[in-house]
């Protein structure tokens, strides 16, 4: 390869380099703005029910596998155990779950959705679908699914290198 065959390819990867860098700058408020749209579309449809998104997903990852213990529901949603208590807490109050002492370790609780809870489920999986509509106007299946592949392969790489305690 000549000099400048391979001064012009420097220059290209670094012009590419430079572009890349220039989409990552302009996804960041993207991702941003969806999630907070979609969680503000969410609560709205949610208010008459009295319950948060974050306080929908304790009921979700109940329906899942109902009977967890605090410290696991803390840990399946990556957040506080604080938090989580304050969750259900709020949701204890509503009717939604329900605390027993666990009969094995008596210093931990386990959480159980009451059939009010299950039933809102069912609702919240309406609502998600109706977000997702609106999220997905004008997008066709095809390029749904290759966004779909790249946000999994971009979530896959973040996660690679998070180092779990």
């Amino acid at each position: 390869m000549s000099t400048n065959g391979a001064l012009k390819l420097a220059k290209s990867n670094k012009d590419s380099k430079a572009r890349q860098s220039s989409l990552i700058a302009n996804k960041h408020p993207i991702f941003q703005d969806l999630a907070r749209f979609r969680g503000i579309i969410f609560d709205a449809k949610l208010k008459p029910n009295d319950i948060t998104m974050s306080q929908g997903w304790v009921l979700v990852h109940l329906w899942r596998e109902d009977g967890l213990r605090q410290s696991e529901l803390a840990s399946r949603m990556d957040i506080a155990t604080v938090t989580t208590s304050k969750l259900i807490d709020k949701l204890e109050a509503r009717g939604y779950v329900e605390r027993i002492t666990d009969v094995d370790d008596r210093r931990s609780n386990r959480v159980y959705a009451s059939e009010k809870g299950i039933a809102l489920v069912k609702t919240m999986t309406k609502i998600v679908y109706e977000v997702d509509d609106i999220a997905n106007e004008g997008i066709s299946e095809d390029e749904l699914a290759i966004t779909l592949n790249v946000l999994d392969k971009m979530r896959r790489n973040l996660k690679s290198h998070i180092t779990k305690k």
